[in-house]
């Protein structure tokens, strides 16, 4: 009996080698985010939703997809980086990536023996800017750490966020973190939610938790994301054992967020790889029975940039067990007259096109932050918002077809 697999290799070997053609990807994705329900705020692609996702179903499995990893070929990866080490990236490697991507990192993950080793290429990866809503995963990995630093056994599935002043009112964490990232507003605004997130910490405080996780020392992380925070005083609270178990943190002098492309990898990737990390590499106290709260709330984020890559590549047949946990970020910039996005990722799957020759599945695992610009050029003041709409569809299709080249040169191995 033939290889049903054999069948259809052909057809993804011609879809892998028509995706080389990266102006014909552009011009497709361009189509797609020319939406009429696209917006200068809320471009078609970036906010596809969680809902169109073929992969919706799978996001509970997330958790355990990413515990249990299959072995890979050691290859020229260095041990990941301990906590507050900074990694050697790159900076070849990444120069097929559009110049409109201003800054980039990524980070190949392969296993030997169990444990992750790495390897990490840059464009201006170290670079400080404005990555907007892709930071708001800082936060909520600070709540996890301080929680089970000092309550080990606690999981965070057990706990509301509740109201100092008003403790009738209170959200679940897991509620909040997941319309932080879904943008579903089911309780508020992601902005909102994710300022009240940051309070269980000084700002100074948070800044400088950063910079002691992923080494990186030139950053400012004081702001909040243009809203006062749902709930300004709000304490966490452990509903098994009735006991408040974290307290807002004193208001101090607010910044800036300006970090960088490295910081969100490293942060993305300490979530997903946890369990094949050593003790000294993971994120400090944090427990898996808490992190996987935040990866089954980052796999609803709005933004699909890799369901539509792996469509367009003609993968859905041979991508198995994918997890796709995500952050997506985008606005306007006033000071730098400019569209942006940004697209912060971690990716795992079984790639089974080795089947059709009788081999074992490769298991394949990124992750990377992206931010896009498109400098803003209109004068005439009759066209600027037009001009706005027209320059973040064009962005979106960018950054679309971007993650695209970035996940095929990731299954034929080129990006190493």
């Amino acid at each position: 009996m033939s290889n049903p697999l054999n069948s259809n290799s052909t057809y993804i070997s011609d879809k892998l080698e028509q995706g080389k053609d990266r102006a014909r990807i552009f011009q497709e994705f361009l189509a797609l985010a020319n939406s009429p329900n696209s917006t200068t705020d809320n471009p078609a692609l970036l906010y596809k939703g969680v809902q169109n996702s073929p992969y919706q179903q799978d996001i509970n499995n997330y958790p355990v997809r990413l515990k249990d990893q299959q072995n890979l070929e050691e290859l020229l990866f260095q041990p990941y980086s301990k906590v507050g080490e900074l990694p050697q990236i790159s900076s070849q490697g990444l120069e097929f990536i559009h110049p409109d991507i201003k800054e980039a990192c990524i980070c190949i993950g392969r296993l030997a023996d169990g444990k992750i080793k790495a390897h990490w290429m840059g464009r201006n990866a170290l670079n400080k800017n404005q990555f907007w809503s892709g930071t708001k995963i800082i936060p909520l990995l600070n709540i996890v750490s301080q929680l089970n630093t000092k309550f080990p056994d606690v999981d965070i599935d057990n706990c509301v966020i509740l109201d100092t002043e008003n403790p009738q009112k209170y959200v679940s964490f897991f509620n909040v973190a997941n319309d932080i990232v879904s943008y579903q507003n089911k309780i508020a605004s992601s902005n909102s939610l994710a300022a009240m997130c940051k309070r269980f910490e000084t700002w100074e405080g948070l800044e400088l938790w950063v910079k002691k996780i992923t080494g990186n020392q030139d950053l400012i992380f004081r702001g909040r994301y243009g809203e006062v925070p749902y709930i300004n005083q709000p304490r966490l609270y452990d509903v098994k054992t009735k006991k408040i178990l974290l307290k807002s943190a004193p208001e101090t002098t607010r910044g800036d967020n300006l970090v960088t492309a490295y910081d969100l990898v490293r942060f993305i990737s300490m979530l997903g790889w946890h369990h094949h990390l050593l003790p000294q590499s993971r994120l400090p106290g944090a427990q898996w029975n808490s992190l996987e709260a935040i990866v089954r709330a980052m796999g609803s984020d709005a933004c699909r940039y890799i369901d539509v890559a792996i469509q367009a590549l003609g993968l859905e047949k041979v991508v198995i067990s994918p997890t796709i946990i995500s952050k997506l970020g985008n606005g306007f910039s006033d000071s730098r007259q400019s569209s942006e996005i940004v697209y912060v990722a971690l990716v795992q799957f079984l790639d089974e096109r080795p089947k059709a020759n009788n081999n074992p599945p490769v298991l394949r695992t990124f992750s990377m932050a992206l931010r896009g610009v498109k400098p803003f050029q209109e004068t005439n003041p009759d066209k600027i918002e037009a001009a706005k709409k027209r320059d973040a569809i064009e962005l979106d299709a960018r950054m679309a077809a971007e993650v695209t080249e970035i996940l095929r040169r990731a299954i034929t191995e080129e990006l190493i």
